[in-house]
Order: structure tokens, then C-alpha cells, then sequence
């Protein structure tokens, strides 16, 4: 019964379908959405990039439901709110991205360019360690104190402005302190 009074509403106006969801009924949500989707496409495909877009438009689509809740037909039109919304949340998306530096390329390598493999046997587990250890001391005297502290916080998933937060430094200073890391590393 649902499925076909919902289909039954899909000729209602915003505001009336708005109506029946702030009511309870919110399986109506679904036809806002199905209205506003190719907006919310849009929109993200035109303020991010393509591995971002998904992401955006589930964001946007929480955005679509909020302005549901929040809407008061005296302020504006539905579609005007919703629209603002949609380009808000997508915007926002994209900065709340770009504001966490992405770990650069050459830091990140895959278990088939490294040869590891998983172990099963216990004195390969034992080799294992002693090599990360190892490797790790190496890395501990190459690097400057500033330079293993940013390492650090950046292996502990820290964003540059927390790293310089933490540090009392500036950001400029945890970048370039990360990019001689990796020039020493290699």
C-alpha cells in the first residue's frame, strides 16, 4: 500500500509533499528526492572531481533532507531552499577535502610493490619485526626532532594545521619538513 500511495503523491506540490513528511510520512521523502537528484548531480559534478562526486551527492542528499525539516513556506520557495542547500553542502564538501592534505604518492606504497606478504609462520612474523624495527631506528636517525615529531603526527593521521597546531609551527613548516622526509627516506 505504501509503494502506490506514495506513487499516488508524486503530483503533489513541494510544499504539499513537505506537508505529509513533517506529518510522519516520510516514505514522501523519496519523491523530493527523486525531484531534486539531477540538482544534486549537477551540482556535484560541477564543483568537485570525479572520485569526489559520490561522496557530494550523499552529502548533498542529507542537505535535501534538512532543508525538508527546516523549511518554512512564509521565508521562501522550497526549490530556492533547496537549492541553496544542495550548493552549500556540496561547497562545503569540497572544502572540508581539500582542508585535509592528501598523503602524498611516494609515502604510499602497495603490498605488491613492497613483497609483503602475509606471514604465517612464526619466525618469518619474528624477521618481519626486526626489519621494521630496524628500518624504523634507521629512519629515527636521519630525521631532524622536528622532523620525526611531524612524521609522527602526520603517520597518526594529523592534518597539516593540527601538525602545526601541536607543534606551534606553521603549516608551510610541517609541509616542507614532510617533503624533506621524503627525500631523506628515499
Amino acid at each position: 500500500m505504501g509503494i502506490n500511495f506514495v506513487e499516488n503523491n508524486k503530483n503533489l506540490s513541494d510544499n504539499e509533499v513537505i506537508s505529509l513528511i513533517n506529518a510522519g510520512e516520510y516514505e514522501n521523502l523519496q519523491i523530493i528526492i527523486d525531484r531534486y537528484l539531477p540538482l544534486i548531480i549537477k551540482t556535484a559534478k560541477k564543483y568537485c572531481p570525479s572520485n569526489e562526486v559520490e561522496d557530494a551527492v550523499q552529502e548533498a542528499t542529507f542537505a535535501l533532507y534538512s532543508a525538508v525539516k527546516n523549511y518554512d513556506a512564509q521565508k521562501a520557495t522550497f526549490s530556492a531552499l533547496a537549492g541553496v542547500c544542495i550548493k552549500r553542502s556540496v561547497i562545503a564538501h569540497l572544502r572540508k577535502n581539500n582542508a585535509q592534505k592528501v598523503i602524498p604518492e611516494d609515502l604510499l606504497l602497495s603490498l605488491e610493490e613492497n613483497e609483503i606478504a602475509v606471514q604465517t609462520n612464526p619466525e618469518s612474523i619474528l624477521i618481519e619485526k626486526e626489519n621494521y624495527k630496524a628500518l624504523a631506528d634507521n629512519i629515527r636517525l636521519e630525521l631532524s626532532n622536528l622532523e620525526y615529531s611531524v612524521l609522527q603526527y602526520f603517520l597518526d593521521g594529523k592534518s597539516y594545521r593540527e601538525i602545526a597546531d601541536l607543534m606551534n609551527i606553521t603549516e608551510k613548516s610541517v609541509g616542507n619538513a614532510l617533503s624533506r622526509i621524503r627525500k631523506k627516506i628515499k
